[in-house]
């Protein structure tokens, strides 16, 4: 297994206990942040990696959200990335996101990934682009 497959791996486990939901006592936030992760995304070399990097992200909120409704809390679901989007797509959507608020790029990689998605991708409607998302930075 390459390096690189095994980073990849590493951040995907990682970031898949993300945002199991808010616990009385802190968690651990990974340090990667905005600027390191969108620079990723934006290189040949890293995109396998930034790909393994959001597909973690999405499917923690998917589970984490199917979690909540095994156990009746009601919790709310942050965006709903629609099946037809390709990991490509959404990659390219974070991308334009962390582009258009650079306060982003300081912060957790995954706080600026949940916000892009949530902006982006939100539940009950349709799938914006980074064109119509109408973000504030």
């Amino acid at each position: 297994m390459s390096k690189m497959t095994r980073a990849g791996l590493f951040l995907a486990s990682g970031v898949a206990f993300f945002s199991l939901g808010q616990a009385a006592h802190a968690q651990r936030v990974s340090t990667v942040t905005g600027k390191t992760l969108g620079a990723m995304c934006s290189q040949k070399k890293g995109v396998a990696l930034c790909d393994a990097y959001l597909s973690g992200v999405m499917d923690s909120e998917v589970w984490s959200h199917d979690y909540a409704a095994l156990n009746h809390d009601g919790a709310p679901t942050a965006f709903c990335v629609p099946k037809e989007q390709k990991t490509p797509q959404v990659r390219n959507v974070v991308v334009a996101w962390l582009g258009a608020h650079t306060d982003a790029l300081s912060q957790p990689a995954g706080k600026g990934v949940y916000r892009a998605l949530h902006e982006n991708y939100p539940c009950g409607s349709t799938v914006n682009t980074p064109a119509t998302s109408g973000g504030k930075k």
